[in-house]
C-alpha cells in the first residue's frame, strides 16, 4: 500500500472552502495558510465570486499545486454573494468534515488538527456527532495582530443555554469544524441572506438540535478593519431582522416562552449589535449621553454579554461616559482606526 493511501485511511479528509471576490491581494495569504496546516488530509475548494482583479490569475497559480494530500480546485461563477459561493462548493465536496475560510483571514498550522482533535475527544458522548467545534482568533488590524483582542471574550454557553444565547448575537464561526451531514440535515446558506447569512444558519441548526463546542485555542487570524459594521450598520440590522423572521415562521411552536419574547423584542427594539456600534461611533465623538442610552438598549437585549453589561454600568456612574470616551479613543489608536473606516 502506498503512503498515500496510508494517508487517506488513516486520516479523516477535511474540505476547506474560500469564497473570494477581488482579493487579488490577500487570498493567496488566505490559501497559503491551508496549505501549511499540520493535517495532512485536505482539499481545499476556492470560489472566485465573479472578481473583476487580477484574483483568477492569483487562483491559477495555487490550481497547479493540487497534489495528493492538499488537493486545489477553482471554481468560478458569476458575482452572487459568498454564500452563494460557499453553496457552490458544497455541491462538490467531499471531506468527512467541512469548513470554511475568508479570502482576508489565515489560519495557524495546527487550525485543523487542534480541532479535530476536540471532536474526537467529544466523540466519547453520544451528542457530537451534532457538535460544530471552533476555536478562537487573535483581530489583525491596521495596527498589527493584538493578542490582547480575541474575537470571542465571552465565556462559551454551555449547550442547554445556547437556544437562548443564539437569539441575542452570533456565537458561532465559519471556521468551524463541521460534519458532512451538518449540510445535508441543516440545510446550506441562504441566498436571500446577502447579510448575516452565517448567523441565519447557525439559527436553524440550534434550533434544530444541533451545538456549538470552543476551543479556547488560539488558532487563526481575522482581519478588522473596524469599518465593516459602521458603514453597512443599516444592512446588517435589516439581514438580521430577515433571519429572525425566517426563524420565527420556521420554529413556530417549538419556542420557550422566554425564547419567543426574547425573539419578538429582537424584532421590535432592532439589533443590539448595531446599538453597540452606534454606541462606539458616540464615544469617538464624544457624545457621553448618547452613548449611554445605546448601551442601555444593547445590554437590555444581550444580558448574557458580559463586556456590554460593564460598560452600561460605567456609563451610568458619575464621570462614566467621559471614562469611556478616553478609553475608546485610546482602544482606536492601538488598532489604527481611521475616519475612512466610518464610511
Amino acid at each position: 500500500m502506498n503512503d498515500n493511501r496510508e494517508t487517506e485511511l488513516e486520516y479523516p479528509l477535511i474540505s476547506v472552502v474560500i469564497a473570494v471576490y477581488n482579493g487579488q491581494d490577500l487570498v493567496g495569504q488566505a490559501i497559503s495558510s491551508v496549505l501549511r496546516q499540520t493535517h495532512p488530509n485536505i482539499e481545499l475548494f476556492i470560489v472566485d465570486d465573479g472578481s473583476t482583479d487580477h484574483t483568477s490569475q492569483v487562483l491559477e497559480g495555487f490550481e497547479a499545486l493540487s497534489r495528493p494530500g492538499r488537493e486545489v480546485r477553482v471554481l468560478r461563477q458569476d458575482n452572487a454573494g459568498c454564500g452563494a459561493a460557499r453553496n457552490q462548493a458544497l455541491t462538490m465536496v467531499t471531506g468527512d468534515f467541512i469548513t470554511f475560510l475568508d479570502a482576508d483571514d489565515t489560519l495557524l498550522p495546527n487550525h485543523l488538527s487542534t480541532l479535530l482533535e476536540r471532536y474526537e475527544e467529544l466523540d466519547t458522548n453520544e451528542s457530537a456527532s451534532r457538535t460544530v467545534v471552533y476555536a478562537n482568533a487573535f483581530q489583525c488590524t491596521t495596527g498589527g495582530i493584538n493578542s490582547g483582542r480575541l474575537q470571542y471574550r465571552e465565556k462559551m454557553p454551555e449547550a442547554d443555554q445556547q437556544r437562548s444565547v443564539i437569539l441575542e448575537y452570533n456565537i458561532g464561526s465559519l471556521y468551524g469544524l463541521f460534519p458532512r451531514c451538518f449540510f445535508t440535515e441543516v440545510g446550506t446558506f441562504d441566498p436571500e441572506q446577502v447579510f448575516v447569512e452565517d448567523w441565519e444558519l447557525w439559527l436553524r441548526a440550534i434550533y434544530s438540535g444541533w451545538r456549538f463546542d470552543r476551543v479556547d485555542e488560539v488558532t487563526n487570524i481575522i482581519s478588522w478593519t473596524g469599518g465593516s459594521m459602521q458603514s453597512q450598520r443599516d444592512r446588517m440590522a435589516a439581514g438580521e431582522e430577515l433571519a429572525l423572521q425566517k426563524t420565527l415562521r420556521r420554529f413556530d411552536g417549538k419556542f420557550s416562552t422566554e425564547e419567543r419574547a426574547k425573539l419578538l423584542r429582537r424584532l421590535n427594539y432592532g439589533s443590539p449589535l448595531a446599538a453597540a456600534s452606534e454606541a462606539e461611533q458616540a464615544l469617538r465623538d464624544g457624545r457621553g449621553d448618547d452613548a449611554k442610552e445605546h448601551l442601555k438598549r444593547a445590554a437590555e437585549m444581550m444580558p448574557t454579554q458580559r463586556r456590554v453589561r460593564v460598560k452600561s454600568a460605567i456609563a451610568h456612574l458619575p464621570g462614566g461616559t467621559r471614562w469611556l470616551v478616553n478609553r475608546q479613543r485610546s482602544v482606536d489608536r492601538s488598532v489604527g482606526y481611521n475616519e475612512q473606516m466610518r464610511r
